[in-house]
């Protein structure tokens, strides 16, 4: 035990330093997001039980969906252009470079592109397990596919929409 040098235990502090400063950003967002929803149900919840039936949900769903329009709707005119919609993926994207970047050259290499999957990952293991193991047993992983579709669908449905106004 003497032989452990000050900068080894420097590195050691360091890490664990550092491990609970990512557990603690993990913990905040699950507070974050829980906070989240209690203000739409707040917000939304019109018979006051304490639950989005399904009207309140889809009045949340329309109220989030134009709030997005107006975010990306910069000239103001009602309709998302191809020039708007692209601005709006290149801002996606450099959120996405500034979260996982963290080597800071602007761009996303091996490593932190597996980081980024790895936390979609992570996020859809938690939406999705509902047996809790922490994987994704076939029921789960149909679940989780037809769900990915049902927002592409949607997601279609919208531009088309979109170009047709």
């Amino acid at each position: 035990m003497k032989n452990i040098s000050k900068a080894t235990i420097a590195g050691l502090t360091v890490a664990i330093l550092g491990l609970s400063l990512s557990f603690s950003s993990f913990a905040d967002n699950d507070i974050d997001r829980k906070a989240k929803r209690a203000e739409i149900r707040a917000q939304f919840d019109a018979d006051g039980d304490g639950e989005l039936n399904d009207t309140e949900r889809q009045a949340a769903k329309e109220a989030f969906k134009a709030k997005r329009r107006e975010r990306i709707d910069t000239d103001g005119n009602g309709e998302i252009s191809d020039a708007e919609r692209t601005a709006a993926k290149e801002t996606r994207r450099a959120k996405m470079i500034e979260k996982f970047d963290t080597d800071g050259d602007g761009q996303l290499n091996d490593a932190e592109k597996k980081a980024a999957k790895e936390k979609h990952r992570k996020k859809t293991v938690k939406r999705f397990d509902t047996d809790g193991d922490g994987e994704l047993n076939e029921t789960e992983r149909n679940a989780a596919k037809q769900a990915r579709e049902k927002h592409r669908e949607q997601r279609q449905e919208n531009r088309q929409v979109n170009r047709d106004s």
